[in-house]
């Protein structure tokens, strides 16, 4: 039996240990999709990127800039402490429930193809592990959106403006309900929304308007206009009317320039992985995913009583 203090210390060692440890990382999925993310993660101290299963073209996988061996995906489940997976990895829910059951942590490079009801089984099981699951969060995680967060006050009147290719994907209604979370929140009172297109030039409009219990709202349009390629947002708050030009890469608050050089562009990776090391709390998490996944529901299906016959 340790007495008190040798126990104490015995205690803070294996935290260090713990806390040193080296994470093992295995890839699942489209090489030139997770190939930023592989970058990033090589660049922590913590990790060990011990092996890959690919997916994609010949070309694709021959593009892949790391030299990283590859297993299949079962043995490298086994090796790995975390997994870095995309959305068309072909992981079969079985498989993905195993992955938590096992208490691996899991970085997701896309959003899941998956049900509200898989969602909701997956969230709960990472529950009862411990696994740690983070869902990419790219505008959450940039400067513009860290400073924005740590400078404005409830209520707050956000406009965004959404024309670029990614905003005529079917998915784009989750980055950017995801990067509010800490601005607004993703959990409104009140969703409308109305659609327009127009078949000469084949362009089309969508805004969606998000009411808050604190008077805070959220007014997106997005949509495909041949003559705009850009994705801005204007921010009303107490003292301040900012403006974060994303494409221009142009940031005002009160007509004079954010200074965002002490925030980190790449803490998206080192967040997930500080989680792990039990240093943050968790962010851009699968149950953030699947609120926002109920929120893009019911946005759709007020979007879609435009097509009905």
């Amino acid at each position: 039996m340790f007495k008190n203090g040798r126990r104490s210390t015995f205690l803070y060692l294996t935290d260090q240990i713990k806390l040193f440890a080296m994470l093992n990382v295995g890839i699942i999925g489209n090489t030139e999709i997770l190939e930023p993310f592989v970058k990033k993660f090589r660049e922590n101290k913590n990790i060990n990127v011990i092996g890959k299963s690919s997916v994609g073209t010949s070309a694709q996988l021959d593009s892949f800039h790391f030299s990283i061996p590859e297993y299949n995906k079962v043995e490298l489940i086994e090796r790995s402490d975390l997994l870095i997976i995309d959305n068309t990895s072909l992981m079969p829910f079985k498989l993905l429930t195993d992955i938590v059951r096992k208490s691996k942590h899991v970085f997701t490079a896309g959003y899941l193809n998956m049900t509200i009801d898989e969602c909701t089984q997956i969230v709960k099981l990472a529950n009862e592990s411990g696994s740690i699951i983070q869902v990419s969060n790219p505008y959450y995680f940039s400067p513009a959106i860290q400073w924005l967060n740590n400078n404005i006050s409830s209520p707050v009147f956000i406009d965004i403006l959404d024309f670029t290719n990614a905003s005529s994907n079917e998915n784009m209604l989750y980055p950017i309900i995801l990067m509010l979370l800490d601005t607004t929140g993703i959990s409104p009172k009140k969703v409308s929304a109305v659609t327009f297109n127009s078949s000469p030039n084949k362009s089309d409009f969508t805004n969606v308007r998000l009411e808050f219990g604190d008077a805070s709202v959220v007014n997106l349009s997005f949509g495909s206009l041949e003559s705009l390629e850009e994705l801005k947002m204007r921010i009303y708050s107490k003292n301040k009317f900012i403006t974060l030009n994303f494409t221009r890469n142009n940031y005002m608050c009160n007509n004079q320039p954010i200074d965002l050089a002490v925030y980190n562009s790449g803490s998206e990776i080192d967040s997930f992985v500080n989680t792990i090391l039990g240093k943050n709390k968790r962010k851009s998490t699968l149950e953030d995913y699947l609120i926002a996944m109920y929120l893009s529901q019911k946005i759709n299906k007020k979007i879609a009583q435009f097509f009905a016959e």
